[in-house]
């Protein structure tokens, strides 16, 4: 399950704007940087790693089926974890072998919120091998909150996570205010 919590994670992290991609994944590397090095010290002292907090799924009905490797997440799913708050009608993870997660699906008014992103859409797929989300429906979209706020909306939006680009079609953006006359700012990666 600890590797559900975090795709999951990854999932909500990777939610942003192309514009936001390298300030995703210099956090990642950072994060992954202090962890390693937690983790060391903590194995020479003999301890295991603990999370500061667990990540909690809920949902009025959860059906597991080891033999397909699929679980399911049903009705009012709420994923509660320490970095992003997602809720969904669905939630459906394929399984790969006993632990690896192959794919997770989000369906039915997907929302996913941070302190610093959200993202909404009808549908989020999630595909480890891909390094690929696609976010589906009418009104998909991805937004920056505070001072740099801007927005990308559209009805099918793709993330490649390891080249930090992004399709959207058909689309339109929304720039924080000043973009155009700030010299030192990257409108792409």
């Amino acid at each position: 399950m600890k590797n559900i919590y975090f795709l999951i994670t990854l999932l909500m992290l990777t939610g942003g704007m192309a514009v936001f991609a390298q300030d995703i994944k210099e956090s990642a590397e950072k994060k992954e940087s202090a962890e390693d090095k937690k983790e060391k010290t903590e194995k020479s002292k003999g301890n295991e790693a603990v999370p500061k907090r667990e990540a909690v799924i809920t949902a009025d009905k959860i059906e597991f089926d080891n033999k397909e490797g699929v679980i399911l997440f049903d009705k009012n799913v709420l994923v509660d974890d320490e970095q992003f708050v997602m809720r969904s009608e669905r939630l459906i993870v394929f399984m790969e072998g006993t632990n690896d997660v192959d794919q997770i699906m989000a369906i039915g008014n997907v929302s996913l919120t941070n302190k610093n992103r959200s993202a909404s859409c009808d549908k989020a797929v999630y595909t480890r091998k891909d390094g690929q989300i696609v976010m589906t429906g009418n009104d998909a979209s991805l937004e920056q909150l505070g001072d740099k706020a801007g927005a990308v909306t559209g009805k099918r939006i793709v993330i490649w996570l390891n080249d930090e680009r992004m399709e959207v079609s058909p689309g339109r953006v929304v720039l924080p205010p000043d973009t155009f006359n700030s010299v030192d700012k990257k409108l792409v990666p």
